[in-house]
């Protein structure tokens, strides 16, 4: 009777995290990442990059890599701004995302994906994206924060 018990309690305390797990990515000391377990069920290391896959199908991915020198300053608000008004151009508009300790983060919705790009404030040559689909990237965070538009 005991085993069952224990065996239940296990399954319940399982069942409890497993509705508020995330994975957690932090590709600078400063910068953290939390991706919802929802939006995939496996993720995969790719030229670089962390790609999430749900049912064998790419469904986002996470990179960094550094800003050529003609875009970046030594600024994270001066490389986000460039790099926002270059975003600008296109057709999707970006919209800057609000109040990200230690990051300047801009989002685009286009179709059924948004794409958050983050430049770390101490970091400011280098340039993280994250890509998802958009109704579960929406409970993305970054240092703690949800985003927001």
């Amino acid at each position: 009777m005991a085993r069952i018990a224990l065996a239940l309690s296990f399954l319940l305390l399982l069942s409890g995290c497993a509705s508020q797990s995330s994975l957690v990515i932090q590709p600078y000391s400063e910068l953290a990442i939390e991706v919802p377990e929802k939006m995939f069920s496996s993720v995969k290391m790719r030229d670089g990059e962390l790609v999430f896959l749900r049912n064998n199908r790419v469904v986002g991915f996470v990179r960094s890599e550094e800003i050529p020198s003609t875009v970046s300053s030594s600024s994270a608000i001066d490389t986000s701004t460039t790099l926002f008004e270059s975003a600008n151009q296109g057709s999707s508009k970006p919209i800057w995302m609000e109040q990200i300790p230690e990051a300047q983060v801009f989002g685009v919705v286009q179709g059924d994906f948004r794409t958050v790009f983050i430049v770390p404030n101490g970091q400011a040559q280098s340039l993280v994206t994250f890509q998802g689909p958009a109704e579960s990237s929406t409970s993305l965070r970054i240092n703690g924060e949800m985003i927001s538009e």
